[in-house]
C-alpha cells in the first residue's frame, strides 16, 4: 500500500521541523514547490537538502509539480509519477510553504496545490493513503477532491 505525507514548511524552526519527521518516521522529501526558496534560510533548497542529508533523510527538488510556475500537464504527470516512485520505495512526504492544508473559512477550502491539484492526482494513480501533517504535530487525511480549492 503506497501512502504519502504531505507538510508545509511554515515558519518552523528547523529543529523543530526534523521532530515532525522523525515522528512520521519520514525518510524522503519531496519538495513540490515551483522554486525551493524560502525567507527562512533553512528552507532554501540546498541548504534544506544538507540539513536533511546530515539526518540520513533523503531530498529532491520537483519543480514540475510546483503550482505558481503553472507547469504543462505533462510536466505535472511526470512529477507525480516521479514522486510516486520514491514513495514506494521510502517514507515519502511531499512538502511546500503552506503550513496548513485546509484554510480556516466557514467552509475550510485546499490552502495550497499539494491539497488542491496533487493529493488528487496522487489518488487517481493509486496512492491509498495521504496523511497531512499539521503545524502543531497532529495529522488529519480527508477526501481532497471534495475540498473547494482554486487549483
Amino acid at each position: 500500500m503506497t501512502s504519502v505525507y504531505t507538510i508545509g514548511h511554515g515558519r518552523h524552526p528547523f529543529a523543530y521541523f526534523l521532530a515532525l519527521f522523525k515522528k512520521y518516521e519520514i525518510e524522503f522529501v519531496c519538495d513540490v514547490r515551483a522554486f525551493a526558496r524560502s525567507r527562512w534560510p533553512q528552507f532554501n533548497g540546498l541548504v534544506l537538502q544538507e540539513l536533511l542529508r546530515d539526518n540520513s533523510i533523503g531530498y529532491e527538488h520537483l519543480p514540475e509539480t510546483g503550482g505558481k510556475n503553472k507547469p504543462t500537464p505533462e510536466d505535472v504527470a511526470w512529477g507525480v509519477n516521479r514522486l510516486i516512485e520514491i514513495a514506494n520505495d521510502a517514507r515519502t512526504v511531499m512538502m511546500c510553504s503552506e503550513s496548513k492544508p485546509l484554510s480556516d473559512h466557514k467552509i475550510p477550502r485546499a490552502n495550497c496545490h499539494r491539497i488542491g491539484m496533487l493529493s488528487p492526482m496522487l489518488r487517481a494513480r493509486g496512492v491509498e493513503r495521504i496523511i497531512h501533517i499539521l503545524p502543531n504535530g497532529e495529522s488529519i487525511e480527508f477526501d481532497e477532491s471534495a475540498v473547494p480549492s482554486i487549483w
